[in-house]
């Protein structure tokens, strides 16, 4: 139906959920799905840094896509350098190189006032995106 979904991911309980939803909608339309994670690149006093190694980085997004292949669903990952204001603009663009139907996201059910100012990535996408977006909350409760 997509042809390609990309799921974006960071390891927290919303993005899980982000992953559940893609792994369902892939299974019953036979779509591939490329798991993307964005590492957040920091600068200070003319140095780079990361919260994150880039072993943690590959685990995390080995992890989605076994996830993804235990449950039947063609998946690849992929892991980009970013500044912490570019993720939402490198999970669209991964998107579009793969020629994807649908970007998938979690969000933590901010409202759009905390989104604006707490720079959600999901907001970003949902607003820049030319591409369909399905936002999935966490799960609560």
């Amino acid at each position: 139906m997509f042809g390609t979904i990309v799921v974006g991911v960071d390891g927290s309980g919303h993005a899980d959920r982000a992953v559940e939803t893609a792994a369902k909608i892939a299974a019953g339309t036979k779509d591939k799905v490329v798991v993307f994670h964005g590492m957040v690149v920091h600068h200070a006093r003319a140095t780079a840094y990361t919260d994150e190694t880039l072993d943690e980085t590959q685990q995390l997004v080995d992890r989605y896509v076994a996830q993804l292949a235990a449950a039947g669903v063609a998946a690849t990952g992929e892991m980009h350098r970013e500044l912490e204001t570019g993720i939402g603009g490198a999970l669209i663009d991964v998107a579009k190189s793969h020629n994807a139907g649908l970007i998938v996201v979690g969000t933590r059910g901010r409202s759009n006032v905390a989104s604006m100012l707490l720079g959600s990535v999901a907001h970003e996408v949902v607003h820049k995106s030319t591409l369909p977006v399905l936002v999935v909350p966490e799960k609560t409760g």
